[in-house]
């Protein structure tokens, strides 16, 4: 069980070091720095690993080393700032970690604080809650934290949510099935995963290579869990994620549609 003073621990640490190196900008988090302040060295593998990363201690000093198959920026970085997590959160029983974004909910408790500091140490909520108050919603505000913050743009997507005010949730599908959601803290809690990815929607679309990369409006009970949605839409920007054979669908509702659909009950 994941456990809210924990993770929360885990996010002040990561504000912490953020501080003490000065960070006042997205250049300024130099992970490579912050690492062997720790006394930890970065090794890029020669070859595979069973894991994205290795977190490995000897003594007073430790080796974080990449996979050979991480190759993506974002990816490397995220998994370099996971580890660097165990190491600074003194997780001891965290001595080999797979370093991802997993479904939520799902990571056993201290790979979820790894992910928290983590996401705190990249995309720090100083620099990012002023420009997650925007209005329209889509996925080129991920994209642009993507690009500025050097991290992957499901990565970035997640933190978006997590931090706007505005009703919207990030919907990650593959093999058909909603496989894990993660909500704003005003989106209506009538939306799970588990799910069938409906036809009326543009994560279906995106399948089969048919979606316009914008977004547009899809019927509300195509996400939503709801019988009938008298004719109410909300607005979905699918992406597809070809590496993992999957879509990443950013869904919002705007104020105007928001009583509609019974968002205030």
């Amino acid at each position: 069980m994941i456990d809210a003073h924990r993770i929360a621990r885990a996010r002040l640490a990561a504000r912490a070091m953020l501080r003490e190196f000065g960070v006042e900008a997205p250049e300024h988090i130099e992970l490579e720095a912050m690492a062997a302040s720790r006394g930890a060295e970065i090794i890029e593998s020669l070859v595979p690993l069973s894991s994205s990363a290795r977190l490995i201690r000897v003594g007073n000093r430790a080796a974080i080393t990449l996979s050979a198959t991480l190759v993506n920026e974002g990816a490397r970085r995220f998994s370099i700032a996971h580890e660097l997590g165990h190491l600074v959160l003194g997780h001891e029983e965290s001595v080999t970690s797979l370093c991802e974004l997993r479904p939520p909910g799902k990571d056993a408790p201290l790979e979820a604080e790894a992910n928290a500091f983590a996401t705190e140490l990249l995309m720090p909520e100083s620099l990012l809650r002023r420009r997650c108050e925007v209005s329209p919603v889509d996925l080129e505000i991920a994209r642009g934290i993507a690009r500025d913050f050097r991290v992957s743009l499901l990565a970035a997507a997640r933190r978006f949510v997590e931090l706007t005010s505005e009703r919207c949730a990030l919907a990650y599908t593959s093999g058909g099935v909603v496989r894990w959601t993660v909500q704003s803290a005003t989106f209506t809690p009538f939306f799970a995963s588990g799910r069938r990815v409906d036809p009326g929607t543009l994560a279906h679309d995106a399948v089969r290579g048919r979606v316009d990369d914008r977004a547009q409006d899809v019927p509300a009970s195509s996400w939503l869990d709801m019988s009938d949605d008298g004719g109410n839409e909300i607005v979905e920007h699918a992406v597809s994620i070809p590496e993992v054979d999957a879509v990443a669908s950013l869904l919002w509702i705007p104020e105007s549609r928001a009583v509609a659909l019974r968002c205030f009950e």
